[in-house]
């Protein structure tokens, strides 16, 4: 069984189309949360991943978007307003989490606790994030929501942080997708168009002076620098304690 694994498409649809190019072949998709918010196509990229029949995790703007939660920002609620009825019902859907092959947890990420989970933090930090959902069974946990990619296995459980497909932190503006064949958990990074996803970007109305710019520099470089400073904070703080 070939698995493709999606996380974290952000309504990025040429990050998302170029990833299922380099893909190419696979028997079932599992999509681990996040299809819209953050990006200009949100509607397109909620019917390509429709067409793919996948097993949907529910990620936080996915509750947000789809009603569950009341509040939202403005990019939220433009995201929202770009999807039909139809396409929030199928939203609202999703799987909480779900127990894969009797022994993997696929889940959008640990919301228990007070502290993100980002590569150098000690391992114990990340079973510690997850352990009200690791049962003795789970022998393997793979989950999207924090935009890094990275991998740890302590108390005989395998960590997988899936690398986002349309929304990057890490200064590497590439897609993400992975692949679980035979057991084993493959990660791939492909490069899409990324003008395209700018100029789209630079259609929506809602985005003002100086966001939008802001917003846009943040596309360009995967990077920003208020978001590095909050995870070199969260990163030291777990090795002071």
């Amino acid at each position: 069984m070939r698995t493709l694994i999606l996380s974290d498409i952000h309504a990025n649809l040429p990050a998302f189309q170029s990833v299922l190019t380099a893909a190419a072949i696979w028997d079932t998709v599992l999509f681990l949360g996040d299809i819209a918010n953050f990006g200009p196509n949100p509607s397109e990229c909620v019917d390509l991943l429709r067409s793919l029949d996948p097993i949907c995790i529910m990620g936080n703007h996915d509750y947000l978007i789809s009603g569950a939660w009341g509040k939202r920002n403005f990019f939220d609620q433009w995201s929202r307003e770009q999807l039909s009825e139809r396409q929030l019902k199928w939203i609202s859907r999703f799987e909480d989490s779900l127990l894969m092959d009797d022994s993997i947890l696929c889940i959008h990420g640990a919301y228990d606790v007070p502290y993100d989970i980002l590569p150098g933090i000690p391992e114990e930090m990340v079973s510690s994030a997850f352990s009200r959902e690791v049962s003795s069974e789970i022998k393997k946990v793979l989950f999207g929501h924090y935009h890094y990619q990275f991998d740890c296995k302590t108390g005989g459980v395998e960590y997988h942080c899936i690398r986002p497909v349309g929304h990057h932190r890490d200064k590497d503006i590439r897609a993400g997708y992975s692949i679980l064949e035979d057991g084993v958990l493959s990660n791939y990074r492909v490069q899409y168009d990324i003008e395209r996803t700018i100029s789209d970007t630079k259609k929506i109305s809602c985005l003002k002076e100086p966001f939008k710019t802001e917003w846009i520099d943040f596309l360009k470089h995967a990077f920003s620098e208020s978001l590095l400073e909050k995870d070199l904070k969260t990163i030291q703080g777990y090795t002071m304690q």
